[in-house]
């Protein structure tokens, strides 16, 4: 009877893992998915697509969202750029994005990846540029913005 119990403590442990690892795949394609579609529309219209990365947890991420939404950046940006937000939860969704830019969200969060309507990267904040914006003034982010 216990030899019973294990095989079945085994299955049952098993097929959850496998249901896991296919809902890890489903998100992953889904993400990728919509970077595609995003990098096409950038591409369509002629400007860069800024990828950040963050979590609604993250106060940096509230505070440099924040920043965005103000006039000036607002501006700069939806003449400019399009925006394509990427929820990183609690450093364990949405990772595959984040392998395939290069794992810009190595030293923080949030984290941007700007890439050229060509598809190249033209830059990261893999160095956790951005990972203390709430300490950022709206002069600093608009300061990277132009230099982009």
């Amino acid at each position: 009877m216990e030899r019973k119990f294990r095989i079945l403590l085994s299955l049952l442990i098993l097929g959850f893992s496998l249901t896991s690892l296919s809902h890890c795949s489903r998100q992953s394609d889904i993400i990728l998915s919509q970077y595609q579609e995003s990098l096409a529309e950038a591409r369509n219209l002629n400007r860069k697509l800024i990828v950040v990365f963050g979590a609604d947890w993250c106060p940096d991420c509230r505070a440099l969202d924040g920043i965005f939404q103000e006039p000036e950046p607002k501006a700069l940006l939806s003449q400019n750029f399009l925006i394509f937000k990427v929820d990183v939860g609690r450093f364990d969704k949405n990772l595959s994005l984040n392998d395939t830019l290069g794992n810009p969200i190595q030293n923080g969060i949030p984290a941007l990846v700007v890439i050229e309507p060509t598809g190249k990267i033209l830059t990261s904040t893999k160095g956790g540029e951005f990972s203390n914006a709430s300490k950022m003034t709206k002069e600093q982010v608009l300061e990277y913005l132009y230099r982009l």
